[in-house]
């Protein structure tokens, strides 16, 4: 069974960033540590192509801490509504992610690992998941090429796995900002600059996602998010989700 899915989202978010340095690395360029929070509301909280509030809105809010702009460890929540796949009582999502971004001859690596946790589950009905994921990415002048992975071991469902594969590719308007990828969370869209353009097209099998059967899915988006204020982003970007449902077995 195919399914397709057209999203709307528009997404406003106010950011801050608050940096320490140690007294003896005063006259070093780079800040030891960065602490960023980020908070707003969006018309639809959407996650690789689905809404996970019932196409409904969502506010949500988020810190990140950063060291020496390798290391890094955040927190991020969002109201949920996962009702149409059979789950009244979730409404929270808290997500608790840490990772390492190295430079090698010219690539910028990620490798982090991130656990998405939901309040209030049904006793019979686990949402909660974690996965790892790497991304590789290479920058040539304001266009920048690469690839993302993610893995869940313990996907909710039948299947009890999944793989998410995302292309990274982008073109900034500005060659020192960084662009917004569209199936990013809110809290990273909300801490990086807002001169970008990108198509972001990926596709993934999961086992379950709310709404959806065990099976394979692929989403396209498309839209600059831009800025305000110097702390204040906006994003309106248009997604299109086509899934596939498969018998848990062949996955």
């Amino acid at each position: 069974m195919k399914a397709h899915y057209p999203y709307l989202l528009a997404t406003l978010a106010a950011v801050g960033c608050t940096t320490i340095v140690h007294a003896d690395d005063a006259s070093t360029p780079a800040p030891d540590l960065q602490v960023t929070y980020n908070v707003g509301a969006q018309s639809d909280y959407i996650f690789r192509g689905i809404s996970q509030t019932d196409r409904g809105s969502s506010g949500f809010a988020g810190v990140d801490a950063t060291y020496r702009n390798s290391l890094y460890a955040g927190v991020w929540t969002s109201n949920v509504d996962f009702s149409p796949s059979g789950d009244p009582s979730t409404r929270q999502e808290y997500d608790l992610y840490g990772g390492w971004r190295p430079n090698l001859a010219g690539f910028a690596f990620d490798i982090g690992y991130i656990y998405y946790g939901y309040t209030h589950q049904p006793h019979d009905l686990r949402e909660s998941y974690a996965e790892g994921y790497l991304k590789i990415t290479r920058t040539m002048g304001p266009v920048t090429l690469g690839v993302a992975t993610y893995r869940s071991p313990d996907f909710p469902g039948a299947a009890r796995r999944a793989h998410y594969l995302r292309d990274e590719t982008r073109v900034d308007t500005r060659d020192e900002t960084r662009g917004e990828q569209a199936d990013d969370h809110p809290q990273q869209l909300a801490s990086r600059s807002a001169h970008a353009i990108g198509l972001c097209p990926a596709v993934g099998m999961m086992g379950r996602t709310p709404g959806q059967e065990a099976g394979t899915m692929s989403t396209r988006s498309a839209g600059p998010p831009s800025a305000l204020l110097p702390s204040a982003r906006t994003s309106i970007r248009s997604w299109a989700t086509a899934a596939a449902s498969r018998s848990a077995a062949s996955l």
